[in-house]
């Protein structure tokens, strides 16, 4: 059963999670967005190696919809909202 685990998988979740140690313990508010967008990548991360074991087609969407799908909007916010402050700090 873990020998169906793919190791580069693994080892993206093993590295997703020890990043996420530094981005939780740094939470600002004005990083909220961007904490949301790599809270959603590690949920992918997490549907890609859970979805060896069980429920393939629901996983496989939660990775693909949410961990890529959903960070990729929250990344895309929090560009725009910081780039927006920088515009409106050097008015």
């Amino acid at each position: 059963m873990l020998a169906e685990l793919s190791p580069l998988e693994v080892t993206g979740l093993v590295v997703s999670l020890v990043g996420l140690i530094p981005v939780v313990t740094q939470y600002r508010s004005e990083t909220k967005l961007f904490t949301a967008g790599y809270v959603l990548l590690v949920v992918g991360m997490l549907a890609t190696n859970l979805e060896t074991f069980a429920l393939e087609p629901v996983l496989n969407m939660v990775e693909h919809g949410i961990g890529i799908g959903l960070a990729g909007v929250a990344f895309l916010a929090a560009a725009y909202v910081r780039r927006k402050e920088v515009i409106t700090a050097g008015e």
